[in-house]
């Protein structure tokens, strides 16, 4: 077999591959609902936690802070943190605590300084002082509908340590933004589908957890490791014996402006987490995506008679087509921009991809971080001294 032949050969393999995770996970990302809805069966309603870390004004932030308290669920309590003592986004969170006076809510300023993720310094305090066992964590991105917290709650059945969500893109501006939204959406047709298949990984958008699991998981010491908080406390918890699972119901995130720097620093730091937390499967992510399937089928076209540019716009055309698809019957956004945003996309995320083999330095929130650099200081007393309820509190 000479060296053409040959390439022709691995690319018709790889093409293959590619294109039928392409339609198994548009068929997940539809299923998934359905199927993990029939899975959440717990019907009980117990008083919830729920910590609002803030920092930054992020598009929609009134909107989305101000949807937990729209929440149809009998009993919960709200606490806005950040680090600093004052910001304009804690004034904004002062006056949704003024305009919901029925929803017993406080703002706190969380000093630690221990853990290598600041979202999870900033969740410190509030995890400390919460009232309940039950602790819901969301960003100030995220919108929640009105059931939102209880079918969060429905999903937590025995054996569940951890349930999150699927975060699906909504109302971008800009190219920057599109190609953001883009690329959100095709992480959740993948995320859809591994829940799907009863798999679950931690995402932190909005997580829901106990605090005493996580106090038997070690504690906030044992999370405080890594920069990605989510997946720490999905792996501690998942050392003790109890599972992640993904909500029936997504979540919708305001992506508005962005600029492509934005979001290749977004992209590049998930990567780096995603190399070291998930070692087996990073490597494989180009298998899922469309352009190296494209430059596949442009080798594969002569064994069926086609030219290599017939082969690689072919790939690209349909694998468009197929996104837009699920995109339309999911009820996403979709735009005239769509096809420029898939192509930014598909160049935008194999860069981050390739960048994350040979750095550990990501951007996140306006600094700099090591994803493997060791916690430094001490953690605060009340923090270690995280209440360890029974199994069965609340």
């Amino acid at each position: 077999m000479n060296l053409a032949l040959f390439a022709s050969w691995l690319g018709a393999v790889w093409w293959s591959a590619a294109l039928a995770m392409l339609l198994f996970t548009s068929v997940g990302a539809l299923l998934q609902p359905w199927l993990q809805a029939r899975r959440a069966k717990n019907s009980h309603t117990p008083p919830v936690s729920a910590i609002l870390p803030v920092k930054l004004h992020n598009p929609g932030f009134e909107e989305a802070q101000g949807s937990i308290f729209t929440q149809h669920y009998p009993g919960y309590e709200v606490l806005f943190s950040a680090a600093e003592a004052s910001s304009p986004v804690l004034d904004l969170a002062q006056s949704l605590k003024r305009a919901h006076p029925h929803i017993d809510s406080r703002i706190m300023q969380s000093h630690c300084d221990t853990a290598v993720s600041p979202k999870l310094n900033t969740l410190a305090a509030p995890l400390a002082a919460a009232a309940h066992d039950f602790i819901l964590t969301k960003d100030s991105n995220i919108i929640f509908e009105p059931e939102t917290m209880a079918a969060y709650m429905q999903n937590f059945t025995p054996g569940v340590g951890l349930v999150v969500g699927v975060p699906i893109a909504e109302r971008p501006d800009g190219l920057a933004g599109h190609i953001e939204a883009f690329l959100i959406n095709g992480h959740a047709r993948l995320l859809l589908t591994a829940s799907a298949l009863g798999l679950g990984f931690g995402v932190g958008k909005a997580m829901l957890f106990k605090r005493s699991d996580l106090a038997h998981a070690g504690g906030f010491e044992a999370m405080a490791y890594t920069l990605a908080e989510d997946t720490a406390i999905s792996e501690g918890l998942a050392a003790i014996g109890l599972r992640t699972v993904f909500a029936h119901k997504p979540l919708r995130q305001i992506i508005g402006w962005r600029s492509l720097r934005d979001i290749y620093d977004r992209q590049l730091r998930w990567s780096v987490i995603r190399r070291a937390h998930t070692p087996a499967s990073f490597p494989l992510e180009p298998v899922v995506s469309a352009l190296p399937a494209a430059v596949a089928a442009a080798f594969a076209a002569p064994l069926l008679g086609l030219s290599a540019g017939v082969g690689f716009g072919l790939t690209l055309l349909g694998w468009l087509c197929c996104e837009t698809l699920v995109a339309w019957l999911k009820g996403w956004e979709v735009s005239l921009l769509s096809p420029v945003a898939f192509a930014g996309r598909e160049i935008l995320a194999l860069a981050a991809w390739a960048r994350a083999w040979t750095t550990d330095d990501v951007v996140w929130a306006n600094g700099r971080f090591d994803v493997f650099t060791g916690a430094q200081g001490v953690v605060p007393e009340a923090v270690l001294a995280l209440p360890r309820e029974s199994a069965g509190a609340e």
